[in-house]
């Protein structure tokens, strides 16, 4: 059977991009070949993942009501109950996504493809044939490089299925997933260390990392800059997880289970993308998320790159609609200008978020900025809502352009579109400074930060 259009992959990316070759004009095959539909987002990451923070999070502010005035009692985390609410919160969110996808004009279908030559695929034992394609098929945790006893090593997917707390965890890595885990661990009963390669945020914002580790530091052991140098099962249960320092010292820690969040890898492996002449190298696509092969498009975590929901979004319907022209013969036109400010979350607490380009990126480019910070600890309604660590920074050009802004803090996560807006709509920090900032909201921070500037 031919097809102008395949997509690989059904998740946030892939679905994007068939609606878009769909509206196009082209004829599309979706195909999906996972367990379920719905997504690595709705199923195994951000959504269930955040619904358990906001138990873990809740349950930390309740603790700590005393600061507030408030005398609670014994307070205790119902498990079971926080998983199951998770689950269905899941299974709602994933009801909305598959009926959107059977409401979908394109064909889809439950099955895996193989490529097995530049045009053609194997799915089910039938070979397909399609003028253009859609690489979406996400991603897989990366492999860990120790062997650890069975039930010892979990990775993101399997902390969906645990039915108590560990006793003692080390999570290794201390990206979003690691940093997020971590906190959860340590606020529903897990004493809990997190190794790190390097400082927190070290390639982009050494301070912000310094300011998220002393927040953390006050719950769970943190260890910087170490890297593990050997597991080894101990007769009593779990593992003796070896930690070697940049300096060359070592210390050990005997933990029941390792998560590790090393970071996810593009899913392409059962693809025979060896058929097509391209090696996952060649995945790195750029702005029209196309390959060297001119009729083979990819989107989102199969990139390699960011791995944000929004941007595969975004990627998706561009990829969809460059295959879609490709295969009609018409000029390749989209394109995702990857260049443009973008917004990076991590939901710890207290959350931390980026836009843009921090003040270590302008050092390091040789680019001239000012900077103007105002910690929360000492703003108004920071003070209010008990914020004991943060701030919000703005960086800015010689002309006065918003370059970025880091915020980790109380509703970062919230936050951080109030500048990303601005930059958006072509402000910049004089603009800004003249925003009537309603007094006191975390918000008001903004007109500080850019009154500053202003005046530099």
């Amino acid at each position: 059977m031919d097809y102008d259009v395949v997509v690989i992959g059904c998740g946030s990316a892939g679905s994007r991009a068939a609606a878009a070759a769909q509206e196009s004009g082209a004829k599309v095959l979706a195909l999906d070949g996972a367990e379920e539909l719905g997504g690595l987002c709705i199923l195994r990451g951000c959504m269930p993942t955040k619904t358990l923070l906001e138990t873990a999070h809740r349950l930390h502010d309740v603790k700590d009501a005393g600061r507030f005035g408030i005398k609670v009692g014994s307070v205790e985390l119902d498990f079971a109950a926080q998983m199951e609410r998770m689950r269905q919160l899941v299974a709602r969110f994933q009801r909305a996504k598959v009926g959107s996808l059977e409401k979908a004009s394109y064909e889809l279908r439950r099955d895996s493809a193989r490529f097995t030559g530049p045009n053609t695929i194997e799915v089910g034992g039938e070979e397909i044939r399609a003028k253009a394609f859609v690489i979406a098929t996400g991603s897989v945790v990366r492999e860990f490089g120790f062997e650890c006893p069975p039930g010892v090593l979990l990775d993101s997917d399997d902390m969906f299925k645990l039915t108590a707390a560990p006793a003692r965890a080390m999570v290794v890595g201390a990206g979003a997933v690691g940093l997020e885990f971590a906190q959860w661990l340590a606020r529903v009963g897990s004493e809990v260390v997190l190794s790190a390669r390097g400082r927190l945020f070290h390639r982009s914002d050494l301070e912000v990392g310094a300011e998220l580790e002393a927040a953390l530091s006050e719950e769970l052991t943190v260890r910087t800059q170490t890297t593990v140098q050997a597991v080894r099962p101990l007769e009593a249960g779990g593992v003796e997880v070896e930690l070697e320092h940049a300096d060359g010292t070592r210390e050990t820690h005997a933990v029941d289970v390792i998560l590790n969040a090393t970071g996810r890898v593009p899913n392409v492996a059962p693809l025979n993308i060896e058929a097509l002449g391209l090696s996952p190298e060649d995945l790195r696509v750029g702005h029209t998320m196309r390959t060297r092969l001119g009729h083979v498009f990819v989107a989102g975590d199969t990139t390699g790159q960011r791995q944000i929901l929004h941007e595969a979004n975004l990627e998706g319907r561009v990829a969809g609609l460059n295959a879609a022209a490709v295969a009609l013969g018409r000029e390749v036109a989209a394109g995702y200008d990857l260049t443009t400010p973008a917004v990076e979350v991590v939901f710890s607490d207290p959350p931390v978020a980026f836009l843009g380009q921090t003040p270590q990126d302008l050092t390091a480019a040789g680019i001239s900025h000012s900077v103007a910070l105002k910690r929360f600890p000492q703003q108004g309604r920071g003070i209010v809502v008990g914020a004991q660590h943060g701030f919000v920074r703005l960086v800015a050009d010689d002309e006065g352009q918003i370059l970025g802004c880091q915020i980790i803090g109380p509703r970062a996560d919230d936050l951080i579109h109030i500048p990303t807006a601005v930059v958006r709509c072509g402000g910049g920090v004089a603009e800004m400074a003249k925003i009537p900032w309603y007094h006191p909201t975390l918000a008001e921070a903004f007109i500080e930060v850019a009154r500053d500037l202003v005046q530099k």
